[in-house]
């Protein structure tokens, strides 16, 4: 993609999750709170790998997407995440190291979130979505806000930004040559 080609800044693009650093605690509290269910879950796991089970599961209910620098995260949401876990205070959170532990978890979080991964069907759904939205008048930078809020919605992780900035591109070019024949031949 040329980057006439596209919308999005290079911030968005390559650091989609700007996480916050400063918050109220009503912020932290709606964000970061564990329900007795994702207690329960998350205690099916090793002590050194509930904090991580616990920031991702909350990043993906988000953000629908997985943190990849979980110790960005600020220092008050560790505290209050590992208090709730009835883990010691911490500043820092262990990573799984093996890519198969990595991956096994992360697809139980998105079993007990009820999440979908991004695949082609999910994809076949936002195109038609996108375009409808398209046909409205919404600009592609308004309907990339709005397509992460629909696949948020629709329990669907969110793919990487550039992907989706494609597929709106994509989308939008198919609608105006769309509407321009609808025009141009009566």
């Amino acid at each position: 993609m040329d980057k006439k080609d596209r919308f999005l800044s290079d911030k968005k693009r390559y650091r989609p999750i700007s996480l916050p650093q400063e918050f109220s605690d009503e912020e932290m509290v709606r964000d970061w709170n564990l329900s007795n269910d994702d207690q329960h879950e998350i205690r099916r796991y090793r002590i050194d790998n509930r904090l991580f089970i616990a920031v991702q599961l909350c990043a993906v209910r988000l953000y629908g997407r997985f943190l990849k620098d979980v110790n960005d995260l600020s220092p008050r949401i560790i505290a209050y995440l590992s208090q709730q876990l009835d883990l010691p205070p911490t500043l820092t959170i262990q990573v799984p190291t093996r890519k198969a532990t990595y991956s096994e978890q992360r697809q139980h979080i998105l079993s007990h979130l009820g999440f979908e991964k991004f695949n082609e069907a999910a994809q076949a759904q936002l195109e038609q979505w996108l375009a409808h939205k398209a046909r409205q008048g919404l600009l592609p930078q308004d309907l990339f806000e709005h397509a992460e809020g629909y696949l948020l919605a629709e329990r669907i992780l969110l793919p990487g930004t550039a992907v989706l900035e494609r597929l709106i591109i994509h989308v939008c070019a198919e609608v105006h040559t769309e509407l321009f024949a609808a025009i141009i031949l009566p």
